[in-house]
């Protein structure tokens, strides 16, 4: 493999590292212990860490980046709890690899990820659209998260601004939103698909309901899965809120740097409710 297009390891340890995930050195098969910064804020798993850990075992197995994942969440993993990841490669050609993954407490299925990846050449990259124009993260005020009923969370890996220009979107079932992890710089797969389960505060702002929603699956698309040399790591997430019926929000998320690069895109549906809230 040649390994200008295998994953890079020091960004496996980094993302590894940052999830606590411990991959196994000869099987297929990872384990991370679910921690309070690895959760939502009412207390389980936060979907966007179980995805994570997914991309990070799927690539360790394949030794090639992930382009693509969705992954359906089935039950809840609770704090001190270890989630064991077991990844099957259903399919491996000359530059592109494919992959089941799943999630297990003991005998308890928590989610399930499939996969594709490819070592092609990165050759021509091109986006189309725009990144939407709004005020630059450092004169935006942080998202206020005082309604979270926990104190640790992954709320509290990010730095989230909300622009005080987007009136208009909000209205639209649009939200923009400015986000950046000091710990974690975004760019690789596991970093976007940790940041990209977004989509329930979209649905939830704009149906007037307090945050809160259950997700029932997430998929992550991959344009550019390296960051660049010298970033600032703020990643603009352009999130949109695009149907609602039987309690299930349907929405998108696109993720802009500030230099307009379209670097991923997702899409998510989750069951939204506020039986989460105690008030």
């Amino acid at each position: 493999m040649s390994q200008n297009r295998a994953v890079p390891d020091a960004r496996r340890t980094l993302d590894a590292d940052f999830l606590g995930l411990q991959l196994a050195v000869d099987a297929p098969a990872a384990h991370f212990v679910v921690t309070g910064r690895l959760c939502a804020p009412f207390g389980f798993l936060y979907g966007g860490s179980g995805l994570a850990a997914c991309v990070v075992a799927a690539e360790a197995v394949t030794g090639r980046p992930l382009v693509w994942v969705t992954t359906q969440y089935v039950a809840n993993a609770f704090p001190g709890e270890v989630v064991e990841l077991q990844v099957d490669v259903v399919a491996e050609g000359r530059a592109t690899s494919q992959t089941h993954v799943r999630g297990m407490v003991g005998e308890r299925t928590v989610l399930h990820s499939t996969t594709a990846h490819t070592e092609r050449d990165r050759g021509e990259i091109r986006w189309w659209g725009r990144p939407p124009v709004v005020a630059e993260p450092d004169s935006c005020p942080p998202l206020d998260t005082s309604w979270a009923p926990t104190t640790e969370s992954f709320f509290h890996q990010l730095d989230r601004r909300i622009p005080p220009d987007q009136d208009a979107a909000l209205v639209e079932g649009r939200l923009l939103l400015w986000c950046r992890m000091p710990a974690w710089p975004i760019g690789s797969p596991a970093s976007q698909g940790f940041i990209a389960d977004i989509v329930p505060m979209a649905l939830s702002i704009a149906l007037g309901r307090p945050p809160g929603g259950t997700s029932l699956d997430n998929t992550v698309r991959i344009v550019v899965g390296e960051p660049p040399v010298e970033h600032d790591d703020w990643v603009l997430l352009d999130i949109e809120a695009e149907g609602f019926g039987r309690s299930i929000g349907h929405g998108r998320v696109r993720l802009w740097r500030r230099d307009g690069t379209l670097i991923g895109t997702g899409s998510q549906s989750c069951i939204v409710r506020t039986s989460h809230h105690t008030s």
